[in-house]
């Protein structure tokens, strides 16, 4: 099995995704500030990184 290849237009889409839900996460913590709401904003912030991270490393 050939390993998946990922385009810097995938990519990107990718972190217009996550980035919107970051947005829904954000919103749902600040309406209810609970413990699963805050993990869910670190989750989906570490998510954005990640896909800048490798965003970034594409450009390489």
């Amino acid at each position: 099995m050939s390993p998946s290849i990922t385009t810097t237009d995938e990519l990107d889409l990718e972190i217009s995704v996550a980035y919107i839900a970051l947005g829904g996460a954000r919103a749902v913590w600040e309406r209810c500030p609970t413990g699963d709401n805050a993990r869910r904003v670190v989750g989906a912030e570490a998510e954005v990184d990640r896909l800048l991270d490798a965003r970034l490393a594409a450009r390489s």
